[in-house]
Order: C-alpha cells, then sequence, then structure tokens
C-alpha cells in the first residue's frame, strides 16, 4: 500500500490472532511494555463469540490465556467520545456484486454506547461498562441504565 494510502486506510488497531501470531503478538506487546509500562492496553476477544462474551482489557501478559483461537488488538486509548462516552456506529452495507463491485448503504444503522465514563485508570480496566459497547453487556449495568 502507498504511504498516502496508509494514511486514509490505517484505520485498524494492531492486531494479531493467537495462537498462530503469539510471536509476533508477544514481541509487539514487549515492546510497548518498556514504553507505555502498566498503560500497555490490548484488548484480547474470542475469535468464535458474540455479545461481549469472553472479551477482556489486559496490560500483563500473565493475562493472555487462551484455549481457543484468540483475537488480540491494541486497545484505542484515545478513542473518540461523546459526552465522555465510548460509542460505536454499526451501518450496514449489502454487497450485490464483487466483479464490477455494486454496493448498497442502508439509511439507518445504531449506535452503541458504554455506561460510564470512559478512563484510563489501571484500577478499572476490568468494568467492562467503561470499555465495551456491547448493548448485550451495557444493559445489566443497573447503576447506570437508562434503559430500565
Amino acid at each position: 500500500m502507498s504511504a498516502k494510502a496508509n494514511t486514509v486506510f490505517n484505520i485498524m488497531p494492531m492486531t494479531f490472532i493467537l495462537p498462530k501470531e503469539y510471536v509476533g503478538f508477544l514481541e509487539n506487546f514487549s515492546e510497548f511494555e518498556e514504553l507505555e509500562g502498566k498503560f500497555n492496553y490490548w484488548i484480547m476477544k474470542p475469535a468464535a463469540k458474540s455479545c461481549g462474551r469472553g472479551i477482556h482489557v489486559v496490560n500483563e501478559i500473565s493475562s493472555v490465556v487462551y484455549g481457543e483461537p484468540m483475537i488480540m488488538q491494541r486497545y484505542l486509548k484515545n478513542p473518540l467520545l461523546l459526552n465522555g462516552y465510548k460509542f460505536d456506529l454499526r451501518i450496514y452495507i449489502l454487497v450485490t456484486s464483487v466483479n464490477p463491485l455494486e454496493m448498497f448503504i442502508y439509511k439507518q444503522g445504531f449506535g452503541r454506547f458504554s455506561t460510564v465514563p470512559f478512563n484510563l485508570d489501571p484500577n478499572d480496566k476490568a468494568n467492562k461498562y467503561i470499555h465495551l459497547t456491547n448493548y448485550s453487556i451495557n444493559k445489566y449495568n443497573l447503576k447506570n441504565n437508562q434503559n430500565n
């Protein structure tokens, strides 16, 4: 990819699939650990689960355990926030042809939000209500849930 295209399309965080890419992950984890110490955050996601099940934010290599394929991504520590909360947008596209490329963008989508304001305090790294936007998780946050 050209340098110009890389600056435009470089939107995905550093990602490794374990166990296949464990050595590469370990090398990068160690490099960032030297630079960032306890703020070396990674998000660990099971490859075959949904609804936020099995997702953890980790900053210690001893926390990286798996018995199934796992996706490790560099945690975005400066996310775009809405009133201090993490969010993501889901926009759907229907691809009807690949050659030639033909797709349709649905006019409606939806947003998902965390239910606790974002922070990087190491004491809060296990708080999924801060770091995840999955509705399947945040609906259980009775303290800050406005859906009840």
